[in-house]
């Protein structure tokens, strides 16, 4: 048995473990997430071709026709554009560099400066227009809240190997084309991912590396939009280790074939796992995540049959259905018309409503309290009570502030934990490249290059956190002063340097604000010189002084003495 087999044995075990994950994802996207792709759609398999695919009309455009209630879409689009604020916002520093290993020495001085131009080459690259970090991420971003998983794939820059702006390419991958694959300690381990591609597009793709099938279907322009489906499988290689400098003894190997054909497409590896994944919260040890409205499927489904019923309360109410006392005889309810025939000889209408007891909002204290619950569980009433903050006082601000740091931590901590893993790929591609040996303008200092170095989150979330700290050490600073006024020596038992350094990094301040060991030392001998220098004039000065006072009474003191001689 081929390679090919064992992978597509392995591959069928793998879409038989999501099979229940699909159908939690259809519903999430019926009833939360219309603008999520397609396939979703497909009520085969996520991941089968189906009819549907062929529709004119969007797929937001059609599963919003299914929707009355569009509370909980809105709260998942505020949450998406929320948390992308509090996690990873455009244009800023949303992490820093420093130490892998706990047990590191403390950071100098030139330590951290290096970690922060290592930080803004790569926010330079992320962020370079062709790299399409920005685009890409913000669908990741996307896919973790509205689904519970989102995929990012950092791709090398191969065709330009010379390329320092764009040496990596960022890719959104669709969850329903991932299958995720983890050991036994929850760790990703390797993934395939099955896509169909266009005849065309699959001789573009593999550089004319395709079976004679899909050659064909590409030559023939009748049958060049024929699909097929390719599969990438990524797994732990045997033998494979992370320092490899040979590809074909990379830690992870690769693998893209035709499934029907079994045909190979194209092998390769990886130094680090190509994916970037996060999850929005935790399902056991499964590889995919839960969205935060996982819990609250059975609220949301309750609005929508609500929402519904109330819609036709409403209609029933203006339109009711109407009960004639003629079977042929056809009731025109157009204003201004006529209906001879429809009364009695006594005035009587020969025609009256079905319902009478129809009241629309019955419902509508029922509804609101669900859109309440939703509020709350979709963290809405956080970014509107925030929005509402106007006239409040800095100190409830701040406390508003660390309750939405304190809620949506654990779950932001999910999905900045991928970044580390977007950290790893980058630096190994630059490394590759040449980015930090001894030429070069990213070249580490020595005790950098003897430690790991790995991502520190510094995002506005974290920045919540830290605020903390801030306001304890301003708190601790107001105690000193009162203290001294009473005890000045208990100043002495302050370190002023370790107070500036904590205070900077509760405020996310640069290493660059700081000024060296040995400019701090010039500093303060030039201090010390000036200060000597004053004593000196001073001292002058006032003997001079002296000197000047003194010498009208030396003089009457010696003519006083010869006076009294005579």
């Amino acid at each position: 048995m081929g390679i090919v087999d064992d992978l597509k044995q392995e591959l069928q075990a793998a879409r038989s473990e999501r099979l229940w994950c699909e159908n939690d994802w259809r519903e999430y996207v019926t009833y939360t997430a219309p603008d999520m792709e397609r396939a979703f759609d497909t009520p085969a398999g996520i991941s089968q071709p189906n009819g549907i695919t062929a529709m004119r009309h969007s797929a937001a455009m059609d599963r919003s026709r299914k929707l009355f209630d569009a509370t909980p879409v809105w709260l998942l689009d505020r949450l998406v554009s929320g948390v992308g604020a509090l996690t990873m916002p455009e244009g800023f520093n949303w992490h820093g560099v420093g130490f892998g290993d706990p047990f590191a020495p403390d950071a100098s001085q030139a330590d951290e400066e290096f970690f922060e131009l290592v930080r803004d080459h790569l926010f330079k690259i992320r962020y370079a227009p062709k790299s399409g970090f920005a685009l890409h991420n913000r669908s990741r971003l996307v896919s973790t809240v509205k689904l519970g998983t989102g995929i990012l794939f950092p791709v090398e820059n191969d065709s330009s190997l010379s390329d320092v702006r764009t040496p990596v390419y960022y890719r959104y991958v669709p969850l329903y084309e991932m299958y995720l694959v983890m050991d036994a300690q929850g760790n990703d381990v390797g993934f395939f991912r099955v896509r169909r591609l266009k005849a065309w597009q699959a001789v573009k793709e593999y550089d004319g590396n395709v079976s004679q099938k899909v050659k064909a279907d590409a030559e023939d322009p009748k049958r060049k939009t024929n699909e097929h489906n390719f599969v990438h499988a990524c797994f732990m290689r045997d033998g494979g280790f992370r320092d490899a400098i040979d590809n074909k003894k990379s830690l992870f190997e690769s693998i893209h074939f035709e499934e029907d054909s079994k045909h190979i497409c194209r092998k390769h590896g990886y130094f680090e796992y190509p994916l970037v994944i996060s999850r929005w919260d935790r399902d056991g040890m499964s590889p995919y995540g839960s969205p935060p409205q996982a819990k609250l499927m059975s609220d949301i489904k309750s609005l929508q049959r609500l929402a519904k019923d109330s819609l036709i309360a409403s209609s029933q109410a203006v339109r009711p259905p109407i009960a004639t006392h003629s079977n042929e005889r056809q009731l025109d309810l157009n204003p201004g018309r006529t209906n001879p025939g429809l009364i009695d000889e006594q005035g009587r209408p020969l025609f009256r409503p079905m319902l009478d007891t129809v009241n629309p909002g019955a419902a509508n204290d029922q509804i609101e309290n669900l859109r309440e619950k939703l509020r709350t569980g979709l963290y809405g009433d956080l970014w509107q009570t925030l929005l509402e903050g106007n006239g409040r006082t800095a100190t409830e601000v701040n406390t508003r502030r660390k309750e939405m740091a304190d809620m949506i931590g654990p779950f932001s901590t999910n999905i900045l934990a991928g970044n580390e893993n977007l950290f790893e790929r980058e630096i190994g591609i630059l490394g590759r490249r040449g980015a930090f040996g001894p030429d070069s303008p990213l070249a580490p200092p020595d005790s950098v290059a003897q430690n790991d170095v790995t991502l520190t989150s510094t995002a506005p979330i974290d920045q919540m956190r830290e605020a903390g700290h801030f306001e304890a050490i301003m708190g601790f600073q107001e105690y000193l002063g009162v203290k001294a006024q009473f005890d000045p020596s208990i100043l002495d038992l302050v370190d002023g340097e370790e107070e500036f350094d904590l205070t900077r990094r509760s405020l996310g301040l640069p290493a660059k604000l700081k000024r060296s060991q040995e400019e701090v030392e010039k500093l303060r001998q030039q201090r010390a010189e000036r200060e000597q220098q004053q004593q000196q004039l001073e001292q002058g000065e006032s003997m001079a002084r002296m000197a000047k006072d003194g010498a009208p009474l030396l003089k009457a003191m010696q003519e006083g003495g010869a006076d009294g001689v005579a």
